[in-house]
């Protein structure tokens, strides 16, 4: 029997500097040890849109470009654990961004290439698949340096239990401007 390749979805992500991203791997692994299976699911990154195709090189310049020229000389900082709907009502769990990602830095041309805007702005930390189970405490974060990309995401069914593990490729990052 032939089974149809399921394509994978995109989306653009606002991609933190790699030291916070250790950060976030450190407080991953806190959340799987206190029994939160869905650590380690998602890449530390934030999702801001669902897009029907990937955004271009100038549209992803743009976005970077707008943002900063959004939040100014100001560091972006999350704190305080939210959670939001990711892809098919998946309850994602992360730090929260105190500067969320505004949809006017979407130019025209990626404006339409919008499926869905996803909010609140959080970084990716686990999936909250424990029902009643409250996470861990999210300690505050603040950085300089990001970068906006396409991020291509694919479910995968490892075992016949149904339980599901996630594939994921980030494409080209296109850093922040410093100011």
């Amino acid at each position: 029997m032939k089974t149809k390749k399921q394509r994978a979805a995109i989306f653009l992500v606002l991609v933190p500097h790699r030291d916070i991203r250790f950060i976030l791997r450190k407080y991953s692994a806190e959340l799987f040890k206190a029994g939160f299976s869905g650590a380690f699911q998602f890449p530390w990154v934030v999702p801001a849109a669902l897009l029907s195709s990937r955004l271009n090189e100038d549209e992803l310049k743009h976005c970077a470009c707008a943002y900063r020229e959004t939040i100014g000389k100001e560091k972006i900082t999350a704190a305080h654990g939210a959670v939001v709907e990711f892809s098919d009502g998946m309850p994602l769990f992360g730090p929260r961004l105190e500067s969320p990602i505004p949809q006017k830095i979407f130019n025209e041309s990626a404006a339409v290439k919008i499926v869905k805007k996803i909010s609140p702005s959080v970084i990716g930390s686990c999936f909250l698949w424990e029902q009643g189970k409250t996470p861990l405490p999210v300690q505050k974060l603040s950085f300089r340096a990001a970068a906006f990309a396409n991020m291509y995401w694919k479910p995968m069914q490892i075992n016949t239990d149904g339980a599901l593990g996630f594939k994921w490729k980030i494409g080209k990052l296109f850093w922040l401007p410093a100011d």
